[in-house]
């Protein structure tokens, strides 16, 4: 039985899921690891009946390792994560979506794979699946560890880090935690400011449940979120070299070519990214064999540029 002197820190956001939520904090009570306190941040607002019925279900956990907290008024996801690590007291810290569910070994796995590397790697992550209406439809196969800024900065690295890393202490108190300014993409900027520093480290085993919901983006919101990115990130993009600059912007333009496909109406302009240099037509090629393997084999995993 391995050693459990360290204390992990589960911090749990909520907004408007009193219906899903009782799942995940079961999901860390059920963990083989016990050394864990659980941290829920409920992010709605007083007035709201979201409030109202996340206060009747945590009164249903009554536990010493369990703690409740309530923002005054809604902020935003990223402030509720640095809410609950404020509060926190563990060795090792994990955040976890108010949808997802960790699986039995997870923290134990992490923990376990933490103890073993130098400070030099700040975090690590776990495989994952992906479900809906409790079918998994994805299974991750990322299993990239080291140095990944790059990739992350791509949008290329797929980890579910929202729910799925696990972080030294003194790492997140080192980058300050997440950047309240964020209201998308908190998790890519999060960890990119990790990875700017540290390494990240793979851990081979199923260790998270991703649920997925119904939601509808059009061409118009996809390159709205796209730009939006483009502009946030652009102080950590323009401090990295020429190359590595260019490997960026190929993979969102592939994202874009990827959107334009798919998009009725908008198909013309995968000819304008070609036309005008963009993408060239040896990767776009690569990058759809890429796409059709993995809905054949319904894995989710990075695109090597």
């Amino acid at each position: 039985m391995m050693n459990e002197s360290k204390l992990v820190s589960v911090i749990i956001p909520t907004y408007k899921r009193p219906d899903t939520l009782a799942r995940t904090i079961n999901s860390v009570l059920k963990q083989s690891y016990n050394n864990i306190e659980i941290i829920v941040v409920d992010d709605n607002d007083p007035k709201w009946n979201e409030r109202k019925l996340t206060e009747e279900l945590m009164k249903k956990y009554n536990k010493e390792n369990i703690h409740y907290l309530k923002h005054d008024f809604n902020k935003n996801g990223s402030a509720a994560r640095n809410t609950g690590f404020r509060y926190s007291k563990g060795d090792y810290v994990m955040f976890l979506d108010d949808d997802d569910e960790f699986t039995e070994y997870k923290v134990e796995k992490q923990v376990e794979k933490l103890e073993t590397l130098d400070s030099s790697w700040g975090a690590c992550y776990t495989s994952y699946v992906r479900k809906k209406n409790d079918k998994i439809i994805v299974y991750g196969a990322e299993k990239r560890e080291g140095n990944l800024l790059i990739e992350e900065l791509m949008r290329n690295l797929f980890v579910h880090a929202g729910s799925n890393l696990m972080v030294r202490r003194e790492v997140v108190e080192e980058i300050n935690g997440f950047d309240e300014s964020f209201k998308r993409n908190q998790d890519v900027e999060f960890l990119s400011r990790i990875l700017m520093k540290y390494k990240l480290a793979y851990v081979d085993v199923v260790g998270l449940v991703v649920h997925i919901h119904d939601r509808e983006y059009s061409k118009r919101n996809f390159e709205e979120i796209t730009n939006e990115y483009v502009n946030k990130f652009e102080p950590i993009i323009k401090s990295l070299t020429s190359e590595e600059q260019r490997k960026i912007q190929k993979m969102i333009e592939l994202q874009l070519f990827r959107n334009y496909l798919c998009t009725k109406g908008s198909r013309m302009e995968v000819i304008k990214q070609i036309k005008q240099r963009r993408i060239t037509v040896i990767l776009t090629i690569r990058y759809l064999g890429h796409l059709v393997k993995r809905r054949v084999t319904n894995k989710s995993y990075g695109f090597y540029i």
